[in-house]
């Protein structure tokens, strides 16, 4: 990891981390879970990419997925914003560049999200940490920017089913979620350039 932070400081490009406070003791509870080295950079693909792929300690895996040889780290680079393929969901703010680690309400609408468009469910650690947020922090601060990304139905639905610690999740209200998505952030032509022009 000092490797891939270092090249970000030598440069001056600013990165959050998305990690939150309950990783450390999920690792505790699941001592067989190994976890990645998720990093936002504050720039575009273009300007970094080659340069990232030229570092000795790293191996391209993936689109933008790279281990770490010397630890085995996986690392995977987001680029201003937090997307699952096409679906570009959460920008992150200047505030999380700042602290170079996204910011509590971010890392929570990502754990909320980002499983269902990887998965289309929840993992044990996605519950695990979602079920302690929900006892000590007011969801009620996420709503507005949860309304954003899926719609107010979507978001209270999704709110309730988490504080009753409900983590079934239908295929219909992920299918909802992901056209919903397709209208935000330019999504929907990043669909069609990526069913029609690759």
């Amino acid at each position: 990891m000092n490797n891939i932070i270092g090249f970000l400081q030598e440069r001056s490009i600013p990165y959050a981390i998305i990690r939150g406070k309950y990783d450390d003791l999920y690792h505790n509870y699941d001592k067989t879970y190994v976890s990645d080295l998720d990093l936002v950079v504050d720039c575009k693909k273009s300007e970094i990419f080659s340069n990232i792929n030229s570092l000795k300690d790293l191996k391209h895996l993936e689109e933008n997925t790279f281990i770490d040889l010397s630890t085995q780290l996986r690392i995977d680079f987001y680029f201003q914003s937090i997307n699952v393929g096409y679906y570009h969901y959460l920008r992150v703010s200047p505030s999380s560049f700042k602290l170079k680690q996204v910011i509590e309400s971010e890392y929570i609408i990502y754990q909320i999200i980002d499983p269902l468009l990887k998965f289309s469910r929840y993992k044990k650690r996605h519950v695990y940490k979602l079920k302690r947020y929900s006892k000590g922090y007011d969801f009620d601060i996420i709503r507005d920017k949860l309304r954003f990304i899926i719609g107010h139905s979507l978001t209270d639905e999704i709110l309730d089913k988490i504080l009753n610690s409900d983590f079934s999740i239908s295929k219909s209200f992920i299918r909802k979620c992901k056209i919903r998505l397709l209208f935000i952030n330019s999504n929907f032509v990043r669909m069609l350039f990526f069913r029609f022009c690759k």
